[in-house]
């Protein structure tokens, strides 16, 4: 029998380890499913779509070549991204399909690896007629989105806080927010054009790491489609397409205090300094730190049966009666880490209510921290 002829094209390295780069993180190295360790290599004669998916969310890839046959099969994943990113960076590539193998050859070096139908490769679309679709700048929904995923709840029992709630809001505006049960982070931004009756949902956190990572290495607009169940997201040649999580977000606007009238103003900077030293000495279990306020000076506390005492102060400026009031170290690093002002301010009830910070009172990223005993 005549053996038949090979597939190929050829490609420049930066370009195929560019397109796998966006591609791979979706992929979970260990399946139940042989095909979804897999990348889809989609070749036609003037370009090469790398596809990856985990069936909960697929990136899609598009990489331009010149003079291709065309074919498409599936390899796997990190085999592939690991031989890719050992190659010499400024060569060409020929990556070529022969008796149920691909091959990748450059230079003296010839790696043939074991492949599955692209038949096999599962499909997720996003139909235009059942989505809201518009557009906005990728360095407005980076921020956004940077704002406020470090408060994206882990726990699994509570799965829609697994998520970033996105949402309108009543002021036509755009709103991101996040809540773990200890901590809120929410922001706004202007309604984009063509956003009205944007449906509400929860971007899972997987989906919005991928999108950041993505959204990091991009300038201009994105293109984005909302529908109840999928969300698509078309970042310069790459498309990210996944589902939303399916349940109901709590009303998180309550948590956030409206009616504290005890202000507090502090350089952020040196709060996260002395933050960062006190609690050096913390129980790594409760990472518990005592802020006592009194005028114009901020004390900072942290005690520990194990590891000692620490002590700082602060100057600050505190408009109310001397309160003493506890946080978890790391909530209260990584809130002020996503403030900007050189002084932020807090509002603040009494020692076992929500506290409120924020830039200043038109910040359009607001944060919340409960407090704990100490």
């Amino acid at each position: 029998m005549t053996k038949a002829p090979a597939l190929s094209f050829q490609i420049d390295v930066p370009r195929l380890k560019a397109g796998l780069k966006d591609v791979v993180g979706v992929v979970e190295a260990r399946n139940t499913v042989p095909v979804l360790s897999n990348v889809l290599l989609a070749v036609a004669p003037t370009s090469l779509t790398i596809t990856g998916t985990d069936l909960d969310a697929q990136v899609e890839r598009q990489v331009p070549i010149d003079g291709a046959d065309a074919f498409a099969i599936t390899v796997e994943a990190g085999v592939l991204t690991r031989i890719v990113g050992k190659l010499p960076a400024e060569s060409v590539a020929t990556v070529a399909l022969s008796d149920g193998k691909v091959t990748i050859s450059v230079g003296r070096s010839r790696f043939a690896l074991p492949t599955l139908p692209a038949d096999d490769f599962p499909s997720m679309i996003l139909r235009g007629e059942d989505a809201v679709e518009f557009a906005m700048q990728a360095i407005n929904l980076n921020g956004a989105l940077g704002c406020v995923q470090h408060a994206i709840s882990t726990e699994e029992t509570r799965y829609y806080l697994n998520g970033v709630y996105l949402h309108e809001g009543g002021d036509r505006d755009l709103r991101f927010a996040t809540t773990d049960g200890h901590r809120l982070a929410r922001a706004i931004l202007p309604l984009p054009d063509d956003a009205d009756g944007l449906p509400a949902v929860i971007v899972p956190r997987k989906l919005v790491r991928l999108l950041s990572a993505l959204l990091d290495r991009h300038q201009g607009e994105v293109l984005i489609a909302v529908a109840q169940r999928l969300l698509r997201f078309e970042v310069g040649p790459t498309t990210l397409i996944g589902k939303t999580i399916d349940g109901t977000y709590p009303d998180y606007q309550r948590v956030i205090p409206s009616d504290h009238t005890s202000r507090l103003a502090i350089d952020r900077e040196a709060l996260i300094a002395a933050v960062g030293r006190v609690s050096t000495v913390s129980s790594d279990k409760t990472r518990a730190v005592k802020l006592e306020f009194d005028r114009d000076i901020c004390r900072l506390t942290v005690t520990s049966p194990e590891k000692g005492t620490a002590y700082e102060e602060v100057s600050c400026d505190w408009s109310a009666s001397p309160l003493s009031i506890g946080f978890n170290s790391k909530f209260l690093l990584d809130t002020l880490a996503h403030l900007t002002a050189d002084t932020v301010e807090a509002m603040m009830g009494d020692s076992a209510a929500p506290t409120l910070w924020r830039d200043d009172e038109a910040a359009k990223a607001t944060f919340v921290v409960m407090p704990m005993r100490v």
